[in-house]
């Protein structure tokens, strides 16, 4: 097996480089855009294999890579096509291979688990070797 060794990675155009450091520690390792009304789809992934709707504001996505173990880092939201910006987002529980994505609407003291028209999620941690 061969090993190449550089500073720096770059594109052709000279516009965006990083550092394999950075590209190992600092870049998310998945990240998924989706609709989560109706048929839930994907519109843009990257590392995401297949989506899964669990019911009402709940949805798994499943990681065509694995993490290293299950403390990464999961970001994200969701939102309402009507600008509405009560919706919450969650994430739990984590496993090597896939997220678990919450989207409730909060109103008042009280919450129910509801489905929203756009939801994103990025994943950031190392991956398994």
């Amino acid at each position: 097996m061969s090993t190449l060794k550089v500073d720096t990675i770059q594109n052709t155009s000279d516009a965006h480089g990083s550092t394999p450091e950075q590209i190992a520690k600092g870049r998310a390792k998945a990240h998924i855009e989706m609709k989560g009304t109706g048929t839930v789809t994907i519109n843009s992934s990257f590392n995401i294999s297949s989506i899964v709707d669990n019911g009402a504001g709940k949805y798994e996505a499943n990681l065509s890579i694995t993490m290293s173990s299950t403390t990464y880092c999961v970001v994200g939201g969701s939102s309402q096509s009507n600008d509405r910006n009560d919706n919450v987002m969650g994430f739990h529980p984590y496993t090597a291979t896939k997220i678990r994505m919450y989207s409730w609407q909060q109103t008042g003291s009280s919450t129910a688990g509801e489905d929203a028209t756009f939801v994103s999620a990025a994943v950031f941690g190392d991956l398994s070797s």
